[in-house]
């Protein structure tokens, strides 16, 4: 079944078998069933910083389940941000919009120091100054996240190579600034309302400098601005021209606008369209039926692709191939979707929904041994996990007791 809805997607085969209405539903049950991880604190002494530095690690809601690794978001303001981009995340990762990450949010300490690039004062709307003293330590910060925290959340968490950093306001000014002084840091930049007008635009000026000099730079760069008057919205407008007039080979970028949001709300579409714009490639083609151009074999050889481009192995989500599995077997393919269902328990043989979902496959087959002998194991697998359609699976086991003891095809239950 898909992420504990068995029972619905049965009844849904017999009432109407409608994919779209499958996956809507599975996705809102999946968004019930599953209660998301909660960010853990570490405390990192720092010898660059000389202070210990609070960090909040989110990791996605499958990874005590999974084996592979995933890619990680590094996140400024972290405490005020974490939650909010980590349920962006949750709710792409679940319609296979992009990989679930783990998140790591740096709470502040001195916020300005850490995110300017420059020492300057701050000028006020009315004119007047507000004094900076601690301003223009941005790289001193860089070298902490890069040469402690990175090493530090390596050794803890399994992370891939694929690695994005993301910052609202002065923090999507230090992303502006990572990516023009040390662009392998991060394949992926996020800048969210970026205060470019800091110390008279010289990050703006340095960037335009640095497209100018690049002919190549394969990364991603999303940028964007709200409803923020002339101070914020000059220098971000010169950004994109100089980005539209010279735009260096394999370097993929995106800006948006939102008149309807200010400097405060404009973050969370910045963040979601952001990764969506980092992710653009990730889903697997479909065509105007949302069906999966080419089968399992289309899927595979997408998801080959993607284990290029990013950088390490990626199977297809676990949801994704069971969709497929019952769309085959919506369209009355059931060979084929037992081919599916077998390469997801081979794939995911943590998960007690694949031998449930294999389960369904062989009930279609009229395989009623195989069946039972499938959703048992989900119901073993689902009660050491405590999975969440334990008691789907249950009465799917019940039932096919009693389906095969009526029709005298069931042998001694299998135990494993």
């Amino acid at each position: 079944m898909a992420w504990g809805v068995a029972s619905m997607l049965r009844n849904s085969r017999r009432v109407a078998g409608s994919l779209p209405a499958f996956c809507l539903f599975s996705i809102h049950l999946a968004a019930q069933n599953i209660a998301p991880p909660i960010p853990q604190k570490l405390t990192i002494p720092s010898n660059i910083l000389n202070e210990d530095r609070v960090v909040w690690v989110r990791t996605p809601q499958n990874y005590e389940k999974t084996k592979g690794p995933f890619p990680v978001l590094y996140l400024v303001d972290g405490p005020s941000h974490i939650n909010l981009v980590a349920s962006t995340m949750d709710f792409l990762a679940l319609g296979d919009r992009m990989p679930p990450l783990v998140i790591v949010g740096i709470a502040n300490t001195d916020r300005t120091r850490d995110m300017t690039p420059s020492h300057a004062d701050e000028k006020n709307a009315d004119g007047t100054v507000h004094a900076d003293p601690t301003s223009g330590g941005a790289d001193h910060f860089v070298d902490f996240i890069q040469n402690e925290l990175m090493p530090e959340i390596a050794r803890r968490y399994r992370v891939a190579p694929y690695k994005i950093f993301a910052g609202h306001s002065f923090g999507g000014l230090l992303a502006v600034h990572i990516l023009i002084t040390r662009p392998d840091m991060y394949q992926a930049y996020i800048a969210a309302s970026p205060s470019l007008w800091w110390d008279n635009q010289s990050t703006l000026h340095r960037a335009q400098d640095f497209f100018a000099a690049h002919t190549e730079l394969n990364k991603t760069f999303f940028f964007d601005l709200g409803n923020e008057g002339l101070q914020m919205r000059s220098p971000f407008d010169a950004l994109q021209k100089t980005l539209t007039d010279k735009t260096p080979k394999d370097f993929r970028w995106k800006s948006a606008i939102y008149p309807d949001e200010d400097h405060g709300s404009s973050v969370l579409r910045g963040y979601y369209d952001g990764l969506r714009e980092v992710f653009l490639d990730w889903h697997a083609p479909t065509d105007h039926d949302g069906k999966i151009i080419g089968g399992l074999q289309g899927l595979e050889a997408h998801h080959r692709e993607l284990s290029s481009r990013y950088g390490y192995e990626i199977p297809p989500a676990e949801n994704t191939m069971n969709n497929l599995g019952y769309q085959l077997l919506g369209e009355k393919k059931v060979a084929e979707a037992i081919v599916v269902f077998k390469r997801n328990v081979e794939l995911y043989p943590a998960s007690a929904n694949v031998y449930d979902s294999l389960g369904d496959g062989y009930e279609a087959d009229k395989k009623l041994d195989l069946a039972t002998e499938n959703v048992q194991k989900a119901v073993e697998v689902g009660t050491r996990i405590d999975d969440p359609s334990l008691a789907a699976y249950k009465e799917h086991l019940k039932r096919l007791i009693a389906k095969a003891s009526a029709s005298g095809k069931l042998g001694a239950p299998v135990t494993h």
